[in-house]
């Protein structure tokens, strides 16, 4: 893999392919707090966070983005899910003084890793007329960058001259997301999954907040404390990236698990896997294509 990342660097990752909904109206705020697992009531204009949109169910329908800007909240969301998003929000709609929008076309979507990332976020959205603000997907520190799609071609040009920041490539991003326990819905975890399962319990949910879709599927899981399976890093020492799919095993060859993404990096392979309890939690020996692998903290 290609390293030409300063380690001081802020790393950038550009994410045109991700859609974008618009909420605007006195009520927005209100209303999507009640739907989504993070706290949306707790922002107010150039703050973000990082959360959920749950089913019934409790299962993931996408993960998003939100960004307070003084026009309303804008919503990053999984590629591709804007249109069925827009149509199932749009159903909770009801006497709410509220409106959903689907914008894709209009925004462009930045994430920025590392110290300074807020930082160099803020002076992106300075010179170029978009909207930063703090957002944690991992345990270091992040920052969101919405930029209108107008002025994609102004925001290269910044990051190609700026000082401390390195735009990553799609290796690149894969190396930082998959060490660092980072899925992505539609690779690693997707709509047959509840927040435990993809890992995002205590990265995309606020335990402090009222209620919202799902809710009691999601803390009766948590009060349980019996998960089935769940999407764990795994780093693998003196191998090559395994394949997409290749199977987790134990004891004596027992599947236990399936990888879903897969990167070769700082000179040992980095995955993401599926695995079955009780694997996720990393007290049993397990094996990748022949190979040992740890479960590794997340980043």
């Amino acid at each position: 893999m290609r390293r030409s990342r300063l380690s001081s660097d802020v790393l950038v990752v550009r994410e045109p392919e991700r859609g974008t909904l618009l909420s605007t109206g006195p009520d927005a705020i209100a209303w999507l707090n009640g739907l989504l697992t993070c706290d949306v009531a707790a922002l107010q204009p150039e703050q973000g966070v990082y959360g959920l949109l749950l089913n019934k169910q409790g299962k993931i329908q996408s993960d998003l983005t939100l960004l307070a800007t003084q026009a309303g909240l804008l919503l990053s969301v999984a590629p591709g899910s804007a249109p069925s998003l827009l149509g199932l929000l749009d159903r909770f709609l009801v006497m709410e003084d509220a409106t959903i929008a689907d914008v894709s076309a209009d925004w462009e979507w930045a994430r920025f890793f590392g110290g300074g990332a807020l930082g160099s976020a803020r002076a992106a959205a300075a010179a170029l007329g978009g909207v930063a603000a703090s957002v944690v997907w991992t345990h270091g520190e992040g920052a969101a960058l919405a930029m209108p799609s107008a002025r994609s071609s102004a925001l290269s040009h910044w990051l190609e001259s700026a000082s401390g920041v390195h735009l990553a490539d799609a290796q690149e991003w894969d190396a930082f997301r998959v060490a660092h326990g980072l899925g992505r819905f539609g690779v690693d975890f997707s709509d047959e999954d509840n927040p435990h399962e993809a890992g995002l319990d205590r990265l995309a949910i606020s335990w402090s907040k009222g209620c919202y879709l799902g809710q009691e599927v999601v803390c009766m899981q948590d009060m349980r404390g019996k998960l089935k399976r769940r999407l764990v890093a795994l780093a693998i020492d003196d191998a090559p990236a395994p394949a997409i799919g290749a199977k987790v095993t134990a004891g004596a060859g027992a599947e236990v698990g399936e990888v879903t993404s897969s990167v070769r990096a700082d000179s040992r392979a980095w995955a993401l896997a599926r695995l079955k309890s009780p694997y996720f939690e990393g007290h049993e020996s397990i094996w990748v294509e022949g190979h040992a692998a740890r479960v590794a903290a997340a980043g």
